[in-house]
């Protein structure tokens, strides 16, 4: 990341209370028939989405990467329709947010802010930018074993916690590898609820039970792995402070493990000062041979960056190598490269491939 791009990012941020605030009061003097339709909490909900469209916005600029914008306004897009409300809205707000931008930031600033917020704009009147949208369902994906995917999930929804590591376990009896497992059946069904919830169709309650009865499924798949000798590496696993997320990582410090490595997973929302106290001794020698990061949405890419710098802030003569991955890294290609990281893992099994590479 160049520093401009984060000095832009920031300048938005110390402003980004006040720009939606004024945002939603040239909506509504645009847009009075809004008062009726979304009642009295109106207003306090579309700053809300101002506030959280402005924090992708800043992440998108730091990185000089507007991709992470749109993607961000199709998912807006898709949680408008789902839930019956009127897409000229968002529409709307992102039209008067481009107004405010231009009218209250710095020339330069407001240049490229403006430019990003356009192409949501064009994004929402083409229909969305994503393959068939945000919308398509993960379990149907290419690669996912959509039989048991659905499956597994289902029992988790159905609160059938047994029956679903069952599902698992049938799974790795018909010849599937541990690895195949987490790719084609637990990825895409976590991926499938977090798509139901953000649609309305699955609850917070639903999303959560997942999550954790899945946790539970990895400690029962873990003891299916093979067992090696130690390979003498050392790798830290973790999601970067912020993300709270942490299946991903959890299973990628499992097949690194089933490959000899010593796998220190610190798990998620780990402070970028205490991940560098644990991967950096006083002297500034590094402990590990590989460092693998996890950021599942586009809110945690400054994250990612800040980490990766901190790391070779505190060892320069002994840089370990940083492999990074997650949900945002697998939407916008080259951004593995923008946060400064050596290698990028597009699955858990990818992962112990460039962890090969990286620690040649």
């Amino acid at each position: 990341m160049l520093p401009l791009d984060r000095q832009f990012a920031e300048s938005i941020d110390g402003v980004a209370r006040a720009i939606a605030e004024w945002t939603v009061t040239a909506l509504y003097e645009r847009r009075p028939d809004l008062n009726a339709r979304y009642g009295a909490e109106g207003r306090a909900l579309w700053k809300g989405e101002m506030l959280n469209r402005l924090a992708h916005l800043s992440e998108a600029i730091a990185a000089d990467r507007a991709a992470l914008f749109v993607i961000s306004v199709d998912w807006a897009r898709a949680a408008f329709l789902a839930r019956g409300m009127d897409e000229a809205d968002l529409l709307d707000s992102l039209e008067v947010l481009e107004t405010t931008l231009r009218e209250e930031l710095p020339t330069q600033i407001a240049a490229r802010a403006t430019r990003f917020v356009r192409e949501g704009i064009d994004s929402i009147r083409r229909g969305g930018t994503s393959d068939g949208g945000v919308l398509a369902s993960a379990v149907e994906a290419p690669g996912a074993d959509t039989a048991r995917a659905r499956e597994y999930l289902r029992q988790l929804l159905e609160r059938h916690q047994s029956r679903a590591v069952e599902v698992l376990l049938d799974a790795v009896r018909s010849g599937r590898s541990v690895a195949e497992v987490y790719e084609t059946v637990i990825t895409p069904a976590l991926g499938e609820v977090g798509r139901m919830w953000h649609l309305g169709e699955a609850t917070v309650a639903d999303e959560h039970y997942v999550t954790m009865a899945t946790q539970n499924a990895l400690s029962v798949l873990r003891s299916k792995l093979p067992q090696v000798r130690p390979n003498g590496r050392r790798a830290l696993a973790a999601s970067v402070g912020g993300d709270l997320h942490d299946l991903g990582i959890r299973m990628v410090a499992d097949l690194l493990e089933s490959e000899g490595w010593q796998v220190d997973c610190l798990g998620a929302n780990m402070p970028t000062g205490d991940l560098v106290e644990h991967a950096v001794d006083e002297m500034g020698r590094q402990q590990f041979q590989l460092i693998a990061l996890s950021a599942s949405t586009g809110l945690a890419v400054r994250g990612v960056a800040g980490a990766i710098e901190a790391l070779r802030a505190a060892s320069p003569e002994a840089r370990a190598p940083v492999m990074v991955g997650g949900g945002v890294f697998a939407m916008v290609s080259d951004l593995w490269k923008v946060v400064g990281a050596d290698g990028c893992a597009r699955s858990a099994s990818d992962a112990v491939r460039v962890a090969r590479e990286l620690a040649k």
